[in-house]
């Protein structure tokens, strides 16, 4: 029972877990790339329905979150070294311990070291110098950043729903709930920012009182009532009218037209009947958009069978009449094509970017100017000292410091070096 719990910590705790459970999924994934073009799609539905994967794919946050504890029980452990109260299992914790059987006197070694601007402690037994900051909480961010990062794929996975559903002007917000806010506006306007050339808005009415108006737009994503609001198709809402000599009766239907950009068809069935509608969005004279300016006029084919038998303009709000047949328009309105998801697991790799930003931004000046420089000098028994030495920047440097220090003692012989680096 020990081994099997001593093995499952070494597991947990490994470099190697993460990287072999990544390459595990990468190889899973070209596998399902030689069936299928949605590789990923078809993968990520493998995973939620295998509770193996899914556990298997648990091992990377786990992995993270037990390389977390033990980074910050070795950072514990070596400040305790330095003030002299841990026990002694120094050689785990430094980059080089070398055991030396030489005279237990440190005289003046302490103030050398003070000259070179280091930082030392003495106790009876043990001397402990150091120079510049550690890099330890960037690394504990950049380690949670991973962390957030695995949790968030992991959740997303696992929890993630997605509603597809047109928002149209004047027509209530089509949340999976049913109980979304009326939108009032959709506009389509220039961006001012740098990296968008337009940015577009919905703006909607409070859904029951007391609350807040919501404007929901492209980048960042809106979160209403639970689920993330992203924008994907602009279009059109077209009230549709249609006759024909031949057709008993008139035929009408509210189409959702995805014809954005001008010059994109859509196509209208006409049930219980040969004829087809082919409508686009027509460009305007004038070179501006119909889309921002909300002036739209519609580009239509009307076929019958393969065979097109005209083709013409019809203004929004107007109509086409010619040889018997009629098409009208009577309303038209904005639209756009929008996913509703909730995935709480976004809001863990949001996390993981800004995690991932400070760590860099405390380990880069931290690695570059001030780098952690540690040496510690144990005495064991009459007769033999434990030198330890560990930097985090500046190797060269530290090592020359290091091995100065270690000719000032009496001269003795090596009984042993272990590099841990």
């Amino acid at each position: 029972m020990k081994r099997l719990l001593r093995l499952s910590g070494n597991l947990l705790t490994s470099r190697f877990t993460s990287p072999v459970v990544i390459g595990f999924f990468l190889l899973l994934y070209i596998g399902v790339a030689f069936f299928t073009e949605e590789a990923l799609i078809t993968q990520m539905e493998l995973v939620r329905q295998s509770a193996v994967l899914v556990a298997l794919l648990s091992l990377l946050p786990l992995n993270i979150a037990s390389r977390i504890v033990a980074e910050m029980l070795r950072y514990i452990e070596r400040r305790r070294l330095f003030s002299g109260t841990a026990a002694d299992n120094e050689s785990e914790l430094f980059d080089e311990t070398i055991v030396l059987a030489v005279s237990p006197a440190i005289t003046g070694l302490q103030e050398r070291l003070d000259g070179l601007g280091y930082r030392t402690y003495q106790t009876e037994r043990s001397l402990s110098a150091w120079r510049g900051v550690s890099i330890f909480p960037a690394r504990v961010l950049f380690l949670s950043g991973v962390f957030c990062l695995f949790l968030g794929i992991l959740v997303s996975l696992v929890t993630r729903t997605s509603y597809r559903g047109p928002v149209i002007e004047g027509v209530a917000l089509p949340t999976p709930s049913g109980n979304g806010g009326v939108v009032e506006q959709i506009r389509l306007e220039k961006s001012t920012g740098s990296i968008l050339s337009k940015q577009l808005s919905m703006e909607v009415a409070p859904a029951r009182p007391g609350d807040a108006r919501v404007s929901c737009g492209i980048y960042p994503p809106t979160r209403y009532q639970g689920s993330f609001v992203y924008p994907r198709f602009l279009g059109v809402a077209l009230l549709v009218q249609f006759s024909a000599p031949d057709l008993q009766k008139g035929f009408e239907k509210h189409a959702i037209l995805n014809i954005y950009p001008a010059g994109k068809e859509a196509a209208v069935e006409i049930p219980d009947s040969p004829y087809r509608l082919m409508i686009s969005m027509a460009e305007s004279g004038d070179g501006s958009d119909p889309y921002m300016t909300g002036r739209m006029n519609f580009t239509c084919k009307l076929l019958k069978g393969n065979e097109m038998l005209f083709a013409g303009n019809v203004p929004g709000g107007g109509e086409f009449v010619r040889d018997g047949f009629r098409l009208a328009f009577p309303d038209f309105r904005r639209m756009v094509i929008t996913d509703f998801i909730r995935d709480y697991g976004v809001l863990f790799v949001w996390s993981a970017a800004i995690l991932f930003g400070a760590s860099f931004l405390f380990w880069l000046p931290v690695r570059l100017f001030f780098p952690l420089r540690q040496m510690l000098f144990i005495r064991h028994g009459t007769d033999m000292i434990r030198a330890c030495s560990r930097t985090e920047g500046k190797e060269k440097m530290h090592g020359g410091v290091f091995n100065e220090t270690l000719d000032m003692f009496d001269a003795g012989r090596v009984e042993r070096k272990t590099n841990l680096g």
